[in-house]
């Protein structure tokens, strides 16, 4: 076989199409050139595990980026009720204070 032969071989099987190209390497239609036939056939399969490989990290890794943003807004969630806390416990001693101060004074007049 020469490079044009493999070369036309290649074109075909672009054109027709993966099916196309499986039924005709079954009937035999390809002769001498079914070995590039084939050899395309097992490229194809082979870009198709490449990119649902990859899609499979992309998922991954757009799953991890959610879970790590989840992760920061729970922090930042907990950082501001930690801080409401606080407040509210200020705000109960201020209100202590104004009740003993009330009291002081209804104490002593």
């Amino acid at each position: 076989m020469t490079t044009d032969s493999r070369e036309d071989v290649r074109r075909e099987c672009e054109k027709l199409g993966e099916l196309v190209v499986t039924a005709k390497l079954e009937s035999g239609h390809f002769g001498t050139g079914k070995a590039f036939a084939w050899e395309w056939l097992l490229e194809q399969h082979h870009r198709r595990l490449r990119e649902g490989e990859s899609a499979e990290v992309e998922r991954a890794e757009r799953a991890l980026k959610a879970a790590e943003d989840a992760a920061r807004a729970a922090r930042a969630a907990a950082a501001g009720a930690q801080s409401a806390a606080r407040w509210t416990i200020v705000a109960a001693l201020f209100a202590v204070a104004a009740v003993i101060v009330t009291l002081a004074k209804y104490w002593w007049t």
